[in-house]
């Protein structure tokens, strides 16, 4: 019954959907108001029927109902009920409903708030929010259906990847597909403008709130998948620029180029095009990536098995990539700046340089991830590794700290040398730390060049921080009228908190990276094993049996911890093991074990890591995202070239 029901409510939200698409372009074209009001309404009544199946998949996963070969597929009776939960998104099919859910959901959200773009905007924005859920629909509809009925109900299921059986998966899994999904928003609003003719920033003003989201979403699901891989995976990292991490990064990159340069939008009345481009970039990067983790055409460990969906995708992005390039060449002669050229040393100029650069670091991410499958059809498979990365990357990273140090300080106009007197302070500090290092005995250049920069980053958000107490401070105001003026500047300030939890997670990565040491030995209970300074005892291994597999635990005793490192086996799933790590956490270092097995000789194998400042990493992720939220919660938006959202700046049709 689930599965008819399932079925059905995906076959009338691919119905409304298509309506809702087909009925929005036709009433933006002839901007009629009620017909717009119809397709908008389409549209939420597409998402209602998209929530009713993904309510009916849980409700199949958690009664076992092993009829639908999804639930057989990725669960059994043994599998924790969080797990069970969560396995609604563990699979192809559940993972896909998952993001046409999240669209839909995020989509009504920014369509209730669009009347005020003006009829011809808000058309157009539905019906591409439609046209996109419909593909999602008809894949689910046709191609991957999370309700296939078996013709036999077997008494139990096949179970969750041993890998997927942690708490981790109740958490970053959602949290970059929801990411993901966020992105059609903000590229759905500006192709409209794009299609009404619109060159005003009111699409910015809307939808900036709907990037921020995506950008918080997919900054927070990647520090997740981060903690993740380090804590289940047992090699020691965190990133090892994986396919799938790349093309998670790629789409984050851009947003985050398009989160400055539309100040500059903002402010100016620049960089229009510019951020037209960016926006569409970081969808289509959203739909590339898709097509990668889904079609299995590039070795990962992260992606699917080779699947009928994947040359779905990489039709929907021909149909995306031609749309937008298209759309943009037919408005580009319209959308070139009347300012005046923006002086070289000037803020403007910084948000220039930082954008190019991160187009530089997505366009190296991008060979790397595609060189493959583009060798292997010219003969020969070719894979590059972390290497290629550090190599042709770093420089670029190098640069955008030193832009994050430089950039907040310098004026929107010409800088004179009063304003760029503000960069000593920066620039003592990196200078300080650079020779502390030195004297430290540190000859690792990208060591010597990332923490400095990143120090003098830091100390420019201090700087800012400084000189908003000192204005409050020299104008004598009250409490509450200190307090409003901090509240009317939060997107400000917030941003400065966000940059200041950037620098605490580069100073993490840039720690662990460069000062990891590793040390593989065997170790008879009783021996002891010194790395780093830390001294560890195996003091012996034990069996358990747990519910649903068995353990061998070697315990490691340090100082007055007990460290278990464990090795799991999943006798249900085939023999399946996996590495369950143990991690002494300190703001200093982790101590990290894997126990790697027993040997025949009675001693057991251990792989231990001494990593420098890993809890910054997570810490600084905390702080971006507490200082997107502190800047951006209840704020109005300003709008440069529109004080009233109504007015329209037409192109020409």
């Amino acid at each position: 019954m689930i599965g008819y029901l399932g079925a059905g409510a995906l076959l009338a939200g691919l119905v409304m959907g298509g309506f809702s698409a087909v009925l929005s372009f036709w009433a933006g074209w002839r901007e009629n108001p009620v017909f717009v009001q119809i397709g908008r309404r389409a549209f939420y009544a597409s998402a209602a029927m998209i929530l009713v199946a993904a309510a009916l998949l849980e409700l199949g996963l958690l009664s076992h109902d092993f009829s639908l070969a999804y639930v057989t597929e990725h669960t059994d009776l043994s599998t924790p009920i969080p797990l069970i939960a969560a396995a609604f998104y563990g699979g192809q099919e559940g993972s896909l409903l998952y993001w046409a859910l999240v669209l839909g959901l995020l989509g009504s959200a920014s369509l209730v708030a669009s009347s005020s773009l003006g009829v011809r905007l808000s058309a157009y924005a539905a019906g591409i929010l439609a046209a996109i859920e419909t593909f999602l629909l008809v894949v689910l509809v046709i191609v991957a259906s999370p309700f296939d009925l078996l013709p036999v109900t077997p008494p139990d299921g096949l179970g969750l990847n041993p890998v997927l059986r942690d708490m981790g998966m109740l958490i970053h899994p959602p949290v970059v597909l929801a990411g993901f999904a966020s992105f059609a928003i903000p590229f759905s609003f500006a192709a409209a403008a794009l299609l009404a003719g619109r060159s005003d920033a009111a699409w910015i003003a809307h939808t900036r709130r709907f990037a921020l989201m995506a950008w918080a979403l997919q900054s927070t699901g990647l520090v997740l998948g981060m903690w993740w891989a380090y804590h289940v995976l047992g090699w020691g990292g965190y990133w090892g620029w994986d396919p799938v991490e790349n093309v998670a990064l790629m789409p984050w990159l851009a947003t985050t180029a398009y989160l400055h340069s539309s100040q500059v939008q903002e402010r100016r009345g620049r960089l229009k095009a510019w951020n037209f481009a960016l926006v569409i970039l970081a969808f289509l990067l959203v739909v590339f990536g898709t097509f990668i983790v889904r079609s299995g055409v590039v070795p990962s460990v992260h992606t699917f098995a080779v699947s009928a969906i994947g040359p779905w995708f990489f039709g929907f992005l021909f149909v995306c990539l031609v749309f937008s390039i298209g759309l943009l060449a037919f408005r580009a002669g319209s959308l070139a700046s009347t300012a005046r050229a923006a002086p070289t040393v000037s803020r403007e100029s910084a948000f220039v340089l930082q954008n190019l650069v991160l187009i530089g670091v997505i366009a190296v991410v991008f060979w790397g991830t595609v060189l493959p499958l583009v060798s292997g059809m010219l003969g020969q498979e070719r894979v590059v590794g972390a290497p290629y990365y550090e190599r042709a990357a770093g420089p670029l990273f190098v640069v955008l700290l030193a832009l994050m140090a430089a950039g907040p300080l310098l004026p929107w106009r010409h800088a004179g040398f009063a304003s760029l007197q503000s960069l000593r302070w920066p620039l003592a500090v990196a200078a300080i730390v650079a020779a502390a290092f030195l004297v430290a005995g540190v000859r690792s250049v990208p060591a010597l060049l990332a923490i400095p920069l990143a120090a003098a980053a830091g100390t420019t958000c201090l700087v800012e921080y400084s000189r908003m107490g000192l204005k409050l401070r020299r104008s004598r105001q009250g409490w509450a009228q200190a307090a409003a003026v901090v509240v009317r500047k939060r997107r400000r300030y917030g941003a400065y908190l966000a940059h200041l939890g950037m620098v605490v997670l580069v100073v993490g990565i840039a720690g662990s990276h460069f000062w990891q040491q590793e040390k593989d030995i065997s170790l008879m209970p009783g021996d002891q094993v010194s790395v780093a300074g830390y001294t560890l005892t195996y003091t012996g291994a034990e069996q358990r049996q747990l519910a649903d597999h068995t353990e061998l635990v070697g315990a490691m005793r340090l100082g007055d911890q007990t460290l278990e490192p464990a090795r799991a086996t999943y006798a249900g799933l085939g023999g399946q093991s996996l590495t369950h790590v143990a991690i002494s956490s300190t703001p200093i270092a982790d101590v990290y074990v894997v126990l790697a097995g027993l040997n025949t000789d009675g001693s057991a194998a251990f792989v231990i890591f001494v990593n420098p400042l890993v809890s910054w990493i997570w810490a600084g992720g905390a702080i971006i995202i507490l200082g997107v939220i502190l800047g951006n919660v209840g704020e109005r938006q300003r709008v440069f070239e529109l004080q009233v959202a109504r007015v329209a700046s037409p192109l020409p049709a």
